[in-house]
């Protein structure tokens, strides 16, 4: 086993019993271990002392927010939809006492000891195409570092992570940790406006799964910017999003083959041929599942149908799990698809319909072909954008349906503010941000989005809006 398979196989065990088997195939249920990250003592011991240094330099002179508005944060500064794309899967701890977690909301969306927000991205396959980190609000750059590898899976506590931090004003320094190796597109005393990009997703330093370690201090000390039960007074979130409880697959593919264990080892690299097509005849098949938030003692039932609805091959059983906020569900086909046309893959979970997946069965081997992305749409918020403000582009697509073939689908964003191009960036996210004060008032925006398979682009969406002054 490779040095990298065995680090992956530290975070993955399976959930208690063997494979559950029945006539047509075989099913598995991967329990992925809570991701925890933290930053290493020397990193933030070198943090600390430039933040002290600037703010002995600057005397007492930080940036203030104005005086008539709150501080807030106006969005989540990555790229992405919380409970779809993106995974917030820590918040800071709360409770002070050893061994006890409690997130804002009093339930256990972090772990001991935790001072930031992590959001997880799915892949290492979309860290290489790359998800855009953002400045959550204007500020001055206090320091970065760049350079480190970022695709760590075990837990080293001396690791050194690529990061940004930022002085956003009225006492607030917001740390951006865990980028993307070269990928960091600022420097210390750069003063940048909201929805700058900073860098990009990764896995550097102290970290086992590509994301965003997102902490935010003031006078020295980390705090929860969200507001619960478990966190009075106000929030810092212009929009708080809840904590993300309900159940949902993240991603979906059909394989050739079995997937053996050292494909499973390999999950967060995501390897695996991708396929929406197979040849007429026996074929054995493979399931992947990215399922979020499964409740405890859940149960399936996986079924292949053929064009006229027939039964080719079906599995059922329990997973007999805890709940599981990650988990990769597994199954395993053998079927004789014998007829040409499109077939169907249903994936029942707690007697509901999770996926209904289509497929095609052709005759020969020469009609499998790449099939583009499917069109999309894209949506401008705000609805009416005032001088100053951040945009957001968002592609609303399915994360499951968005490519026939089950690829891994990229997004060419493409912003012009009065027919001219101000930023182009290809993503893995299913969203991108044009920087406060790019548009002024008056000023016409337009986000161009093209889906792209890596070897077809689908066809391309544009949304726009009109600037309104201040």
């Amino acid at each position: 086993m490779s040095g990298r398979s065995a680090a992956l196989f530290l975070l993955m065990s399976l959930v208690a019993a063997a494979p559950t088997r029945a006539a047509g195939g075989s099913a598995e249920l991967i329990d992925v271990p809570n991701p925890e990250d933290g930053i290493s003592a020397e990193q933030r011991a070198h943090v600390e002392r430039v933040i002290a240094a600037y703010q002995s330099a600057s005397q007492g002179r930080q940036r203030a927010a104005a005086e008539d508005e709150p501080f807030l944060y106006p969005f989540f500064p990555q790229a992405g939809v919380l409970g779809r794309d993106l995974f917030l899967n820590n918040y800071t701890d709360q409770n002070p006492s050893s061994g006890l977690v409690r997130d804002w909301d009093c339930t256990d969306y972090t772990y001991d000891g935790h001072q930031g927000h992590d959001s997880l991205i799915r892949s290492f396959r979309e860290q290489l195409i790359g998800v855009p980190v953002f400045a959550v609000r204007d500020g001055v750059v206090l320091d970065t570092h760049d350079g480190e590898p970022d695709m760590n899976t075990e837990q080293v506590p001396t690791n050194q992570a690529n990061y940004v931090v930022i002085d956003h004003g009225s006492g607030i320094i917001a740390w951006y940790f865990h980028l993307k190796a070269g990928s960091v597109a600022v420097a210390p005393g750069q003063t940048v406006a909201a929805g700058t990009q900073l860098g990009l997703t990764g896995s550097s330093g102290f970290s086992n799964w590509p994301h965003l370690h997102f902490e935010t201090r003031q006078n020295g000390t980390w705090f929860e910017p969200s507001a619960g039960p478990c966190r009075t007074g106000d929030s810092l979130w212009a929009s708080q999003t809840p904590v993300m409880r309900d159940f949902y697959m993240a991603d979906f593919l059909l394989t050739p083959g079995e997937l053996t264990l050292d494909d499973r080892l390999t999950f967060l690299l995501d390897e695996a041929p991708r396929t929406g097509t197979f040849v007429k005849g026996r074929q054995t098949f493979s399931v992947r599942t990215d399922l979020r938030n499964l409740p405890a003692s859940s149960f399936y039932r996986a079924v292949v149908l053929s064009p006229k609805g027939k039964v080719a091959a079906e599995i059922e059983g329990a997973y007999n799990n805890p709940f599981l906020r990650l988990a990769l569900g597994l199954y395993h086909f053998d079927a004789d698809l014998d007829t040409p046309g499109t077939w169907r893959l249903r994936l029942e979970i707690n007697g509901e319909t999770a996926v209904e997946a289509p497929f095609l069965v052709v005759s020969t081997s020469r009609q499998v072909k790449n099939r583009a992305p499917k069109k999309v749409t894209a949506r401008l918020s705000p609805k009416s954008p005032v001088e100053g403000e951040v945009m957001t582009c968002e592609v609303q697509t399915s994360l499951v349906f968005e490519d026939p073939d089950y690829d891994m689908v990229s997004y060419r964003y493409e912003w012009k503010v009065n027919g001219r191009v101000v930023r182009r960036v290809t993503s893995a996210a299913l969203t991108d941000l044009l920087p406060a004060g790019t548009a002024k008032g008056r000023d016409k925006v337009s986000c161009k989005v093209t889906p792209s398979d890596g070897r077809k682009s689908g066809p391309a969406t544009v949304a726009g809006r009109s600037v309104n002054e201040e």
